[in-house]
């Protein structure tokens, strides 16, 4: 009797089609209608009060990401610290009123400062903060603590041995503190390492009020005590603050210490030693109260103020003081009152310049920024070489530079062609703006001037010029 294997009836049920489970699509979402809140972090959520039973995450985590589903309604997905994922399920209506609250916050900027800026909140620092520190703590911490030590004894090796751990100690606190929740945000970072150098300053500035420049143990332990305290205020202080706030308040610092240094420098306070000191100790408050109303900028104005609005801001600034001070260069030794008097106007006028034609009208990136305060560096190089070619006496060549650098900022601004500025009143319609006001170019349609516009330099005219040849010399054409 012979036996056969059954194979055809297994190899049919083998073929016979299985039941699929129903593919589910997920597709990212903003929390708001224009896409500025892709996802929402610890920080952002404690801005906007965020809470059951809108906000169902609880606890410690990274970041929570929305997406809406083919089948409908919406996930809500977190990210824990451990790495794990947490889904929450919502339907359309909790979902739309969740996003309706992140909506009303940014339309009227009323909670905590939120308004409609590039980058709501502000993303971790990462390994930007580490370095900063290190650097800090080789060029600032550690020789502050060298300082110290060298006053205190006659060790040879001591004030290294301080340097050195000093050092090696900020380093490796900043590398734990990098490991720690909540991260340490770009805000703070930046914060933190700027009111680290003019905490340095208004150390110093206190050891000179009381006349104790010379004494290296006050002149040290100030410097290490106001660098490092600049440090912790600013990790404290802009840890709920976004880039663009945190810039502009560091701005508003600087700008303020100016400010009163050149009221004081009129009003003759800097001429004597007597008057100096106090006014020293004026200037310090002034930039700490400085650090307090500059994030009130971007919080407050009509328009976007973004990160980069403010770093472009400040380049003009600086070109206004460069430019007030071209009646003064090459004059030997000019009146200390009309120069303080003049570089404060040249402040002011860059401030409200930069405000007017660039912050209100433009949306800049940090990357933008960046730029532009290249392309007056090359500007101003090109200026210097322009006088150097035609052996320019001190001032033309210093107005030469800073007319190079003025020529250089307008013509990157030209190039890179920055998005035009956002409004406090949100709109739908905001968020296409780049989708149909664009030309076969690229360019947005209600841009023609930033399209045609093109600016020439003529370095041989210039150098004619520079040398003060009889003649008509083409030195810049602009054209519309």
């Amino acid at each position: 009797m012979k036996q056969r294997c059954l194979t055809l009836p297994v190899a049919l049920l083998v073929a016979l089609p299985l039941p699929l489970a129903a593919q589910v699509t997920e597709r990212p979402v903003a929390f708001d209608s224009v896409g500025r809140v892709p996802s929402i972090t610890p920080p952002l959520a404690e801005r906007l009060r965020l809470g059951p039973p809108l906000w169902p995450v609880l606890g410690s985590f990274v970041n929570a990401q929305l997406f809406t589903k083919s089948t409908g309604g919406y996930t809500l997905v977190v990210v824990r610290p451990d790495g794990a994922f947490d889904r929450y399920d919502l339907s359309g209506e909790s979902a739309e009123a969740l996003r309706a609250v992140v909506a009303t916050a940014l339309a009227s900027g009323a909670r905590a400062g939120v308004g409609e800026q590039t980058t709501v909140a502000s993303d971790p620092a990462g390994n930007a903060f580490v370095r900063n520190q290190a650097l800090l703590g080789v060029i600032l911490y550690g020789p502050s603590a060298a300082a110290v030590v060298a006053s205190a004894t006659r060790s040879a090796s001591g004030p290294l041995a301080a340097e050195l751990i000093t050092a090696s100690a900020a380093f490796t606190a900043a590398l734990a503190r990098r490991n720690m929740l909540p991260p340490v945000t770009t805000a703070q970072n930046r914060l933190s390492t700027h009111a680290a150098l003019r905490g340095a300053a208004i150390g110093d500035a206190i050891v000179y009020a009381a006349g104790a420049l010379d004494d290296g143990r006050a002149g040290g332990g100030a410097l290490l005590a106001g660098s490092i305290g600049g440090t912790l205020l600013g990790l404290h202080y802009a840890r709920n603050m976004t880039d663009a706030e945190a810039a502009s308040s560091g701005f508003g610092a600087d700008f303020t210490a100016a400010a009163s240094l050149g009221v004081l420098g009129t009003a003759g306070a800097l001429d004597r030693e007597s008057s100096a000191r106090p006014a020293a100790v004026v200037a310090s408050a002034a930039m700490l109260a400085g650090y307090a109303l500059g994030p009130m900028y971007p919080r407050r104005a009509g328009y976007t103020v973004t990160d980069g609005d403010v770093r472009a801001m400040s380049l003009t600034t600086t070109i206004g003081i460069a430019g007030a001070a071209i009646p003064f260069i090459g004059r030997g030794r000019p009146d200390s009152r009309a120069l303080a008097a003049t570089l404060t106007a040249g402040m002011v006028a860059g401030a409200l310049t930069g405000d007017r034609l660039m912050v209100r009208p433009r949306d800049h990136t940090s990357s933008e920024a960046t730029l532009l305060w290249t392309g007056a560096s090359v500007g101003a190089s090109l200026g210097g070489g322009v006088a150097a070619l035609g052996n320019a006496s001190m001032r033309p060549a210093w107005a030469l530079a800073v007319g190079g650098a003025l020529l250089g900022t307008a013509a990157t601004e030209a190039a890179i062609r920055p998005r035009p500025a956002g409004r406090r009143v949100l709109s739908s319609r905001s968020s296409n703006w780049s989708a149909d006001a664009r030309d076969a170019t690229g360019v947005p349609a209600h841009e023609p001037a930033a399209q045609r516009m093109q600016i020439t330099i003529d370095p041989i005219g210039a150098a004619f010029a520079a040398t003060s040849k009889v003649g008509t010399f083409s030195v810049l054409r602009v054209v519309f």
